[in-house]
């Protein structure tokens, strides 16, 4: 859906300002009408991709693709670098029990990193071995439905903590990887 988006302007353009045009000379109902639907579905499904595109989407490992309601949908709100003592050893952890995809992003001169993303369009999550850059911040990941995202990871092998509460009433947990990084998973409201 998302190769449409750059169509549905140009017709959102077209049809609203046509449906504008037709209004000020107040002629053809029938036509402004039907220009206004059109123009305010392309509105709508403008909308609806972004929306969409804005969600990753977790499943567990026997989860068939037909079948949406067992995935989790998450966000992961900025990029994101890891501090690990290899690369290497790391990896499979995260594409295996996070779902992440390697990504061909240009690292620049930095050796011994790695990048990964959830879609190809996504935020990215880069394994690094160097200090600094942003390393000491603990990765977020933003959920609506906490349990639904815990099951899904117990169901990929991920050992998740328990479900707990801040002094906000905010729900979150941790997993961490081979490494013992933490990753917090939290509920958004």
């Amino acid at each position: 859906m998302k190769p449409l988006t750059p169509w549905l302007k140009v017709g959102l353009f077209l049809f609203i300002s046509t449906y504008f045009l037709l209004d000020v000379t107040d002629g053809h109902k029938a036509l402004r009408f039907g220009v206004g639907v059109i123009g305010y579905t392309c509105w709508g499904l403008l909308l609806w991709i972004q929306h969409r595109d804005r969600f990753e989407s977790l499943r567990s490992p026997s989860a068939k693709w037909y079948i949406p309601f067992n995935s989790a949908k998450f966000s992961i709100p900025t990029n994101v670098r890891i501090l690990v003592k290899d690369v290497n050893s790391v990896s499979p952890w995260y594409t295996d029990k996070l779902g992440l995809r390697k990504s061909e992003e240009n690292l620049g001169e930095e050796s011994g990193a790695a990048a990964y993303k959830f879609k190809e369009d996504g935020k990215s999550v880069v394994l690094t071995t160097m200090a600094g850059f942003g390393t000491e911040k603990t990765p977020i990941l933003f959920t609506k439905k906490i349990t639904r995202m815990k099951a899904v990871l117990a169901a990929r092998g991920v050992d998740a903590g328990p479900i707990e509460q801040d002094r906000q009433g905010t729900l979150y947990f941790e997993i961490h990887d081979p490494e013992g990084n933490a990753i917090e998973v939290v509920q958004a409201s």
